[in-house]
Formats: structure tokens, C-alpha cells, sequence
């Protein structure tokens, strides 16, 4: 009786575990999201432009972006990557579901709040006033395929801005961004970008993942041939 209970418990225990590893594969996708601001300013040295690198989850079910987050690294101030100005932004607080872009206009901050500069908020369009050491990245994430290639419409809403004394422009009191016109004109300070680009691939799926999905299914093959001997 006491081996049944045992052999009971494990397989709800190993079918369980399964379901929980199947229904989140099911639904949610972790993808890897990188954006290139091609800095005017550097143009003969493009490995100096500003970056940023980072993950996020999508809900397919609920069609929702949840944890973007990721470092944003401002190459232009110094050739060694060491030195370079970085800010990690893991406060998503933004979400904006645009259906004429038919998708969401994803933003994550340096510190938690929205405000980024000195007149408060983070929208682009020549904000640049330098306060509340803050920053941000804006990306775009289609809600029929996240990894599709971006339209021109959909790249034009892609932006950073670096109001943090460590970025470069922060000596100056003035705010490090970078972003499109509705028409693809540059914008931004210094020079301006001129071109931003966006990549989103789908992020390999954690080795403890695997591992916790063949032990279930080990464990349920050893439990049917204990059965069968028995």
C-alpha cells in the first residue's frame, strides 16, 4: 500500500511537472531583442554607435510583453568596452498596443518611473532637456510574429534616450537620444541617428528546462515497467 501511495505521488508529481513545462512553451516565449542607433556623428566608426541588448517574454495567448529588460550601452564614449557609458533598464513600465502598426510599442526605464526628461515623460520628437538621471529604450514587438522584419512605420517609433550623467552628454546637461521622424528624417542630439535597426530572435530555451521534461517523462517510463514486472 505504502509503495502505491509512493508510486501514485510520483507520477502525479511527474505529470504535473510536464504540464506546467508544456503550457508554458505553449503560451509564453522568451526572444532576445537587439537595436542599433546608428549615431551620424561616428558614422566611420560604426562599432561606436549606441546599442541596446536585451530579452523579454511573449504571451501569445494574451498577446502581452512582460520583463523587457536589457543593457543600454552607449559605445561613442570610450574605444574600450569596459569604459564605456552603460545603463541596465529592467523597469518595463510601458505597454502601448498601436493597431495600426499591429503590434505594441514596448518601453523599459533605468529607474522606475516614466519620467525621463527635465518636463517629465519619455516621448521623443526633440525632448532633450536634461533631468531625473533617467533612461530608456523603445522597441516594437509584432503581435503575429515577433521576429518579422519591421516596417518603416514601425521602425519610425523606435527611440532611446540617456538623461544620466554617466551618458554622454550628461557633463553638458544635456540628454543623450535617439529616434526617427514620421518620415525617417534623423533625430536625436549631437548629429542625430539615421538609421535604427531592431532584431528579435527567440531565445534558446534554458538546459533546466529539457532537463525537467525528460525526468518526467524517465520517471513515468520507470513507473509502467515496474508495473509491468509487477
Amino acid at each position: 500500500m505504502f509503495d502505491r501511495k509512493i508510486r501514485n505521488a510520483l507520477i502525479v508529481g511527474a505529470l504535473s511537472a510536464m504540464a506546467s513545462v508544456q503550457s508554458a512553451q505553449a503560451t509564453v516565449t522568451t526572444y532576445n531583442v537587439t537595436e542599433r542607433f546608428n549615431q551620424l556623428v561616428y558614422n566611420s566608426t560604426p562599432d561606436r554607435d549606441t546599442y541596446f541588448t536585451g530579452t523579454f517574454d511573449f504571451d501569445s495567448a494574451t498577446q502581452t510583453v512582460s520583463n523587457l529588460q536589457g543593457l543600454l550601452t552607449q559605445a561613442m564614449t570610450n574605444a574600450d568596452p569596459a569604459l564605456q557609458a552603460t545603463r541596465y533598464l529592467s523597469h518595463q513600465l510601458s505597454s502601448i498596443y498601436d493597431a495600426a502598426l499591429g503590434g505594441l510599442l514596448v518601453s523599459s526605464f533605468y529607474q522606475n518611473t516614466t519620467d525621463v526628461f527635465q518636463d517629465g515623460g519619455f516621448a521623443t520628437g526633440g525632448r532633450r532637456q536634461f533631468g531625473n538621471q533617467n533612461a530608456y529604450v523603445t522597441i516594437f514587438v509584432n503581435l503575429l510574429d515577433p521576429e518579422a522584419a519591421l516596417t518603416p512605420a514601425q521602425n519610425y517609433e523606435l527611440a532611446y534616450g540617456d538623461c544620466t550623467t554617466g551618458s554622454l552628454m550628461g557633463s553638458m546637461g544635456t540628454c543623450m537620444t535617439g529616434w526617427l521622424t514620421s518620415t525617417g528624417a534623423k533625430g536625436g542630439t549631437m548629429q542625430g541617428v539615421d538609421q535604427i535597426t531592431q532584431t528579435i530572435t527567440a531565445a534558446v530555451p534554458e538546459p533546466e528546462t529539457y532537463a525537467m521534461f525528460m525526468a518526467g517523462l524517465g520517471l513515468i517510463g520507470f513507473i509502467a515497467r515496474r508495473r509491468r514486472t509487477n
